[in-house]
């Protein structure tokens, strides 16, 4: 897999449609009630201080189980066999440990799965690839109980990603992995609970002498400590600095920066334990949070959302389908098999259509913009001294004022769209239809009105 700290991949000018991946937080995201009044000390003793003990002793089996995974990832005097076997292991009894409910179903798709990936080429065919996971998610959708498949569809969606991605590129290669190393890679201990996604290859990898440096327990103590700053922030501190009798947009504001930040905490902790787990830096990179609260556009949000799915959607879903479909049909397959990894969930499939539709014509018009003006004003901002344009930031006050326009734009829009994640009962089970048009409409569509807006301007001027 390509570094996924760096820009290269993302140089690509089809980013706007890709990969806007989202994950849900386990059972320990904590509601906090009315902060309005409260004192720093009883913050503390109310919120603060009960967050971070629950949520440490609810992870310290993880850390320990990952501490363990190590220490046999390192140990060069066990067969690679032993090394699959001990892999695996340790990944059920963490999911068992953390999500019992669907233990039973993931070692049955997973056997499905690898059944299917050594079925005859004539019965094997690109399109065979998604079935497992498809088969998976149905029955989650229409068979678990609400309150379990919101609880466990993360966890059952990174295992699809997995098993599409070693299909594609067992198809692609024709080589087809042992089960051993199959079972291993499904459960791999350092992402079967909080993910990322990481390709097959770098799981294997893991049995090579450590490269991490001497410094790699700082690392870990650095990314926890980051996700739990980001726990206290959605949890206690946006919810204290900003009550519930706060101008609506601001109210809409802070509830898509709790849920943005709740992200930031379950994508910091992914990371530290992965990093625990032996996986190189360059690989457990998933969310840029400055990026994303102070972006240049929307495409800039989609990218470093989730880093890792992204780059997974372009490459087995976009860039496959492009060939077939053209660049309109790899779109609309792009963002179906995004909303299909995530269930059948009208909220979240609204969000991303509508983010979908917002990013086209973003970049649309700031590209028709940024070639009118001869001006650094796309969705993309150029590499660092490589800028062609006439004008750029270095030279024109006009070209920062746009972009900050664009900023503040987006801003408005990931308030109206992150509106919808609020901690109401219904994060529990899922949101409903009637919950994401009741939001919507209490802002009067007023982000939905905006994007058509700006599509109207694109069009007249094109």
């Amino acid at each position: 897999m390509d570094d996924v700290d760096t820009s290269v991949y993302y140089d690509d000018e089809n980013d706007y449609f890709v990969g806007f991946g989202h994950r849900h937080l386990p059972e320990y995201d904590y509601e906090y009630e009315d902060a309005e009044g409260e004192t720093l000390s009883e913050l503390n003793e109310y919120c603060l201080t009960p967050t971070f003990y629950d949520t440490g002793f609810y992870i310290l089996p993880l850390f320990l189980a990952m501490f363990i995974f190590r220490l046999i990832s390192q140990m060069q005097s066990i067969s690679d066999k032993l090394f699959h076997g001990l892999s695996m292991v340790i990944g059920i009894c963490i999911t068992q440990h953390y999500a019992e409910e669907c233990l039973f179903l993931l070692v049955l798709f997973v056997v499905f799965s690898y059944i299917t990936l050594n079925l005859p080429k004539k019965y094997y065919k690109e399109i065979a690839v998604f079935l497992p996971s498809l088969f998976i998610i149905v029955y989650s959708e229409f068979y678990m109980k609400p309150v379990i498949w919101h609880k466990v569809r993360s966890i059952i969606m990174t295992m699809a990603m997995r098993t599409i991605s070693v299909a594609a590129d067992s198809i692609e290669s024709n080589d087809i992995p042992d089960f051993y190393s199959y079972m291993g890679y499904m459960f791999c201990a350092a992402t079967s609970f909080l993910g990322p996604w990481v390709p097959m290859k770098d799981y294997l990898a893991l049995r090579r002498p450590n490269q991490q440096g001497k410094w790699w327990l700082l690392i870990v103590i650095g990314f926890t400590s980051c996700s739990f700053l980001f726990l206290s922030m959605s949890n206690c501190w946006i919810h204290w600095m900003l009550p519930d009798d706060s101008w609506m947009w601001l109210l809409a504001y802070r509830d898509a920066l709790s849920f943005r930040t709740s992200h930031y905490f379950i994508s910091y902790l992914a990371s530290a334990i992965s990093f625990l787990g032996g996986y190189p830096f360059s690989l457990i990179s998933i969310v840029k949070p400055l990026e994303i609260e102070l972006p240049r556009s929307l495409v800039q949000v989609v990218v470093y959302w989730n880093m890792p799915m992204h780059f997974w959607l372009k490459k087995y879903i976009f860039r496959p389908s492009l060939k077939y479909l053209g660049k309109f049909g790899a779109v609309i397959i792009t963002y179906l098999v995004s909303s299909l990894l995530h269930g059948f969930n009208f909220q979240l499939g609204a969000v991303l259509l509508s983010l979908g539709l917002y990013t086209y014509v973003e970049h649309q018009l700031r590209i028709m913009f940024a070639n009118i003006f001869d001006a650094c004003i796309a969705s993309k901002e150029c590499a660092q001294n490589k800028c062609t344009h006439l004008y750029n930031p270095n030279n024109c006050w006009w070209v920062i004022a746009i972009n900050i326009m664009f900023t503040v734009l987006t801003i408005f829009h990931l308030a109206y769209l992150g509106l919808m994640f609020d901690t109401s009962e219904l994060q529990e089970t899922g949101y409903s239809y009637t919950h994401t048009i009741k939001k919507w409409s209490e802002l009067g569509f007023a982000s939905h009105w905006v994007a058509l807006a700006t599509y109207c301007i694109y069009f007249l001027i094109r």
